[in-house]
């Protein structure tokens, strides 16, 4: 329902703005802001949709610009903003801003809203706007004439709106889009628009966002942003901008940009606790003066509150209330005449309740067991834990390895010996002939009638230069000839009881390479050397066939089919798996086992058999390949 009333609100508004808008004078126009510097800074400014794109958690920012400071009555520009990710698909800022241009000051404020529609499991589509409102007046200050001005004597304040639409389709950590960036320019005053709807500024823009793997110390965790933006306005015509900025989590950012307008610009950014950051950048203009830049950064985060589960236990007191005697001769234990008064009156009330609490115990231990019923204990059960209250005290782990299909291995060193069936020149020809043969009819059937399963995999022999596919490997050569032995007889046999084309494990023609058998074997054995730290290779990740547990609950949890990926018993780590699946897109959860306490993270939920098992078996549509088993809660 959101979805269709923002896709409705934005065709509405971009339908309505784009019929009959007049052009008026030059002074009405307003003052856009640029790219160059608000790349780290309010970057919803620059485009409407970053205020949910690559973004983690909220943030209050304000900056200080002066233009061409080496002028007397430089321009300046002030903003403070908050900004941030409201949901995991939308996004939204507010900010009030002032800018003092020559006679000028512009005074207003703008509000942002972004959202985003997963397409597919790698592409998303973000609507964006920004409406803001602007007053432009004239700083009397300012004013310095000899003679009277007409134009500046008779100026009226020039309230302006101006709606700012914006859609950006993302591949994975590539962005690309469009903004409108005066579309619905609109004067209070004249009550006409201010541009007419040839002369628009329309901007392209392309983003990449890359995260540095196996990095540590002050480079862990870092990002690598590019931004390029081009635009057309009817005043510039068309004018580019470049900006790269590097993200350091532990020290701050680096940030270096060109703007074909307003030159080269750097800066960097300092970031002197995990909460509050501090950031300069310096613009060289050609033929003017230098343009800086100040700013902060206050990260607010989300809230961490803990709930936790509170038990009040109410005895009843059926005793007549006894007024306290400083008597010890009313104390019940003579041990207890060393204590206190209160102490010792408390004391005999516990000893008194142990002794209830043990004859309770004796009176069930003598009862007769009934093992024809069950009895089922009913546990409390926390609600549902919200996503506002997530733990965040373990970093999140970049990247996304539950998308891998193979997982890499390592040699084991030294001499092996192969059980090959097959040996290729090009590292793709080994991968397709890995993923063919695992996939062969005769390998699975062999693989359910024997013990002892077979799984092709491949491995770089740096001797003759070859990918060598093989289904085992052997530290003594006697052993790899046994199963080479039993392999080609079992296909033997399979062969002659069954006509089908498909029945070889391994039929095959050798030439070349370290092949010691006749080359008629279906399978072989080969010696391959790989040196004293042995020899990496990836092989694809193995799924079990599909099972189903059932597990029942009393309360708390919903009944249906999870696809389960993983049990935890501290809130910490499971809260940190479901943010690392909902930033990759997979809409994850838990539930809370009543008996066990354990948190259940699955990726999936729904009251069908056979959907659960088609998605077991499609890896969730290609997106999670790690393993997974299906819980069914009754």
């Amino acid at each position: 329902m959101v979805r269709k009333i923002t896709l409705i609100t934005l065709c509405v508004f971009m339908n309505l703005l784009s019929y009959a808008q007049t052009s008026i004078a030059s002074e009405d126009s307003y003052n856009g802001f640029s790219s160059r510097s608000f790349m780290k800074f309010n970057n919803f400014m620059t485009v409407p949709t970053f205020s949910l794109l690559h973004r983690e958690t909220s943030t209050i920012e304000a900056i200080s610009r002066s233009s061409n400071i080496e002028f007397e009555d430089a321009s300046r520009l002030h903003v403070v903003s908050y900004s941030g990710k409201m949901r995991s698909n939308v996004g939204a800022g507010i900010a009030v801003f002032q800018q003092e241009i020559g006679v000028f000051k512009d005074f207003g404020a703008m509000a942002n809203y972004a959202y985003q529609i997963n397409l597919n499991e790698k592409t998303r589509l973000t609507f964006g706007f920004n409406f803001f409102y602007s007053r432009r007046s004239l700083d009397e200050p300012r004013v310095l004439t000899n003679t009277p001005d007409p134009l500046i004597n008779n100026y009226q304040d020039r309230p302006v709106v101006v709606l700012q639409p914006a859609a950006t389709v993302s591949f994975g950590n590539f962005d690309v889009g469009l903004f409108f960036e005066n579309l619905g320019d609109f004067n209070l005053k004249t009550s006409d628009f201010v541009t007419s709807f040839g002369d628009k500024t329309i901007s392209a823009h392309a983003a990449y966002t890359h995260k540095l793997k196996n990095t540590s110390g002050l480079l862990a965790g870092t990002t690598i942003r590019g931004l390029g933006i081009g635009r057309r306005t009817n005043t510039d015509g068309f004018s580019y901008a470049a900006n790269v900025l590097a993200d350091l989590p532990r020290v701050g950012w680096l940030k270096v940009g060109y703007d074909k307008l307003f030159g080269l610009n750097a800066g960097f950014g300092i970031n002197l606790n995990k909460r509050l950051s501090i950031g300069f950048s310096y613009e060289k203009q050609q033929n003017l003066s230098g343009t800086n830049e100040v700013g902060l950064i206050y990260r607010l985060g989300r809230t961490k509150k803990k709930k936790t589960g509170s038990v009040t236990v109410n005895i009843p007191d059926n005793s007549p209330k006894e007024t306290i005697q400083r008597n010890e001769q009313e104390y019940e234990d003579p041990e207890h005449n060393d204590l206190s008064d209160e102490i010792r009156i408390a004391q005999d009330s516990i000893d008194a309740l142990n002794k209830k609490v043990d004859e309770i115990l004796k009176k069930l231990e003598n009862q007769p067991t009934n093992t024809n019923t069950t009895t089922i204990i009913k546990e409390v059960t926390p609600a549902k834990p919200d996503e506002e209250t997530r733990d965040q005290s373990l970093p999140r782990r970049p990247g996304t390895p539950w998308r891998e299909r193979t997982v890499t291995e390592r040699g084991g060193g030294g001499t092996m010996y192969y059980v090959a069936i097959e040996q290729f020149k090009s590292l793709q020809k080994a991968k397709n002939e890995v993923k063919f043969y695992n996939n062969k009819k005769s390998v699975k059937q062999y693989n359910r009638t024997h013990k002892k399963k077979i799984r092709a995999r491949y491995v770089r022999d740096p001797k003759f230069n070859v990918y060598v596919v093989y289904i085992d490997r052997h530290a003594k050569e006697e052993d790899a000839e046994e199963q080479r032995d039993d392999i080609n007889g079992a296909i033997k046999n399979e062969a002659e009881s069954d006509s089908d084309e498909d029945t070889g494990l391994g039929e095959i023609t050798v030439s070349g390479g370290g092949n010691t058998s006749s080359s008629k074997d279906r399978v072989y054995v080969m010696k391959v050397t790989l040196g004293p730290e042995g020899e990496t290779y990836k092989v694809p990740k193995t799924q079990p066939r599909a099972r189903i547990q059932t597990m029942q609950v009393t309360e708390g949890v919903a009944p249906g089919y999870y696809m389960q990926i993983g049990v935890f018993s501290k809130k910490p780590y499971a809260d940190r798996l479901l943010d690392e699946l909902e930033k990759d897109g997979i809409k994850a959860g838990y539930f809370l086992n009543p008996k066990t306490g354990y948190r259940h993270v699955y990726i999936h939920k729904t009251q069908d058999k056979q959907e659960i098992l088609k998605l077991y078996n499609n890896n969730l549509n290609n997106s999670y390949y790690d393993r997974k088993n299906i819980v069914h809660v009754r």
